[in-house]
């Protein structure tokens, strides 16, 4: 794991203190899988279900979407991979001594038993838990390592997106008022998985899949894809790796009359250049 990437997703979900510099970060990956990305896409089929999930932990004020803390819960930041983090809530009891252990070893290995909560599920704060259990150190009980590694020969490169020629496909599509909406175009990017349902495809939690296509330098145009079982395992191959190099075919989308929404993709059709 990148330590720069793990501080910075850390240091991204909490404003409440300062964290230690990066250089203070072990290098240890925990390889939850599934993921936890891939966990806040299932979560309305998965509710209820307990997962154990290897973290790093950090206090955080969140009070949001179904959790009112009122002086019995508290809120922790929980780290599981780059970029990927849950709100934990955890009774105060039980939260008290995860607070002193953080405060001796802000980095200390944690492993916690968390569910999404069926009354509490919520498009709005996906990615609120209850936190059930918690201990010190990473467990690995049998079923929650992932089968493999992510494959560096997977991962996208700026070069590798540039081969494609498609810097004006670009272009058009981060414009507000791109001349591609309502045409099927077909775009070679990184990609990795996203929760976040916005704009045409507000509501679609439960009907689609979201990922966010990058040009590996700086923009990104979010997709999305019907939820099945061949969708299932293209999301699950991206979640494995964490960045794929991806050809789709997709039809550009835009909600009418919107200040703020950009195109997005309807993806149809896909292509790994990376091979698989």
């Amino acid at each position: 794991m990148n330590r720069l990437a793990l501080a910075l997703a850390l240091a991204a979900t909490t404003a409440v203190g300062a964290l230690p510099a990066s250089a203070d970060a072990p290098d240890r990956d925990p390889r939850n899988w599934p993921t936890i990305t891939r966990l806040v896409q299932d979560r309305y089929e998965r509710a209820g279900e307990v997962f154990t999930l290897r973290v790093h932990a950090r206090k955080t004020e969140l009070d949001a979407c179904g959790y009112h803390t009122g002086g019995q819960l508290m809120a922790f930041s929980l780290l599981g991979g780059p970029f990927e983090t849950l709100t934990g809530y955890m009774p105060v009891e039980l939260g008290r001594i995860l607070e002193r252990v953080l405060e001796a070893d802000p980095w200390a290995q944690v492993t916690v038993q968390v569910r999404f909560a069926p009354d509490k599920l919520s498009d709005l704060c996906p990615s609120q838990v209850d936190v059930l259990k918690w201990s010190r150190g990473w467990q690995y009980p049998s079923g929650t390592i992932t089968p493999g590694k992510p494959d560096p020969s997977q991962h996208p490169t700026p070069e590798r997106i540039d081969a494609a020629g498609q810097k004006q496909l670009w272009k058009d599509l981060r414009q507000m008022d791109s001349e591609q909406v309502g045409q099927r175009v077909q775009l070679t990017a990184g990609a990795h998985l996203s929760t976040s349902y916005l704009c045409a495809f507000r509501g679609a939690t439960k009907t689609h899949y979201a990922l966010r296509l990058h040009n590996g330098r700086g923009q990104f145009v979010q997709a999305y894809l019907p939820r099945n079982e061949k969708t299932r395992k293209l999301v699950d191959f991206i979640a494995l790796h964490r960045d794929v190099l991806l050809s789709v075919q997709a039809r550009v989308v835009q909600m009418a009359q919107s200040d703020y929404c950009r195109p997005q993709l309807e993806i149809s059709s896909w292509t790994l250049p990376g091979g698989e």
